[in-house]
């Protein structure tokens, strides 16, 4: 089997680097500009978290406070959004470029990792977080997962400034217990990041040196954990009616959301020919067409203007079946170059990492929303950073990425 090489980023030309660099900027104008303009008024999910705070205020940190959550998320929102009160005084908009601005500290958390390990686009490549699409949600609406996702990236980058340690032969646990507290906090936020306590796990059987910073920092991030689990009797307040469980729909359709963005920020499919993906994709279609197993039309409430029933049926089918195709190219990949980079520890961090939070929706049995998947952000962008190489691909694929999260983000705002 031929070993995957990835493309080396700073033999990019100054044209094209320079290029991407102009379409993010006046993307991240225009995200600005789309959030200043927005509705007045709380949309879509937003009203249920809003809600938090006064919650909080009237409750304090108490279970009465956890048991009376509208949302699906954890409190970590309501204690954001309350410390920044006297700056938003809970505006919608404010609260919306709240999250723009948190999107920001991760693009800036991302750079500080790629600029430690030399990357001379260390600024660029961390941008590029806006070239996927479910960003501009997450950051352009008063959601809960901005908060988290914060706290989740000070999590890996702490991490793997541990395994870094290690490489140098320098005490590692530290960072693991930091690591940990990061991660509690983000489950707070957002519970299926819990999931991530399991890389350290793997890196201590793949190094026995890891064995007790490994479980120092699984035993934090459950001491984090567990207030939440004995006030909800579970791990969502009782108000919210997710169902756990595992739904394979769920997590093929998150993989192959994942397996989209990681090809918008790495367009490269030289490690497979075409025959083997038309193959591929005419076998998937054909299955996925025979028993429906992800059924899925994006932008739904636009394309219902322009088909009729039997149309959608058709477009959610042919959507769905990419989504399986990408889904099954995806985790090929990623267990591949996870397995040859296996002596890199850090690498493998942020690959298992990666492919643990785009397999935790698979545990929600009953519902599904691609921002689960956009908890990928910080690892999608540090596992693509090998494989990409600043040209025309790269910058049509940063322009369908952004327009997609803009139109996304859009038509939220529209529905109301």
């Amino acid at each position: 089997m031929q070993r995957l090489a990835p493309q080396r980023t700073y033999e990019a030309s100054a044209g094209a680097a320079g290029a991407a660099g102009a379409v993010l900027l006046l993307a991240a104008l225009i995200l600005v500009v789309t959030v200043v303009t927005s509705p007045l008024g709380f949309v879509y999910d937003e009203p249920y978290y809003a809600n938090y705070v006064p919650l909080l205020r009237r409750h304090g940190l108490t279970e009465e406070f956890l048991d009376a959550l509208t949302g699906g998320a954890g409190p970590l929102y309501a204690f954001v959004h309350r410390a920044l009160e006297p700056l938003t005084n809970l505006s919608p908009v404010r609260m919306r470029l709240t999250n723009v601005v948190l999107l920001a500290v991760v693009a800036g958390i991302l750079a500080a990792w790629l600029k430690r390990q030399n990357r001379p686009d260390y600024l660029l490549a961390s941008c590029s977080i806006l070239v996927v699409p479910m960003a501009w949600v997450l950051a352009g609406m008063a959601l809960t997962s901005m908060p988290a996702l914060v706290f989740l990236s000070l999590s890996l980058y702490v991490l793997l400034r541990g395994v870094e340690a290690l490489e140098r032969g320098t005490p590692v646990l530290a960072w693991f217990v930091a690591s940990g507290v990061f991660l509690g906090v983000a489950v707070w936020g957002r519970q299926p990041t819990l999931v991530l306590a399991g890389v350290p796990v793997l890196l201590a059987l793949l190094d026995r040196r890891l064995r007790i910073p490994a479980l120092a920092f699984v035993a934090i991030v459950v001491v984090f954990t567990l207030p939440l689990v004995i006030a909800w009797d579970g791990f969502t307040p009782p108000n919210e009616e997710a169902d756990e469980g595992l739904s394979l729909r769920h997590g093929l359709t998150s993989l192959g959301y994942t397996g989209l963005c990681f090809f918008l920020l790495a367009p490269r499919l030289e490690w497979l020919s075409r025959k083997s993906l038309v193959a591929v994709a005419v076998v998937v279609a054909a299955v996925n067409a025979a028993l429906g197993i992800v059924v899925i039309c994006p932008f739904s409430s636009f394309v219902d203007d322009f088909l009729s029933d039997s149309g959608m049926a058709i477009c959610a089918v042919l959507f769905g079946s990419l989504l399986v195709f990408c889904a099954v190219l995806f985790l090929g990949w990623i267990l591949r170059i996870t397995w040859q980079a296996r002596r890199d520890l850090k690498q493998v961090t942020i690959n298992v990492g990666l492919l643990c939070i785009a397999l935790s929706p698979a545990l929600i049995a009953n519902y599904y929303s691609s921002r689960y998947t956009a908890m990928t952000l910080p690892y999608l962008v540090l596992a693509a950073q090998p494989w990409r190489a600043w040209g025309w691909r790269t910058n049509g694929a940063a322009i369908v990425g952004c327009t997609t999260g803009l139109l996304s983000l859009l038509g939220y705002f529209w529905a109301t």
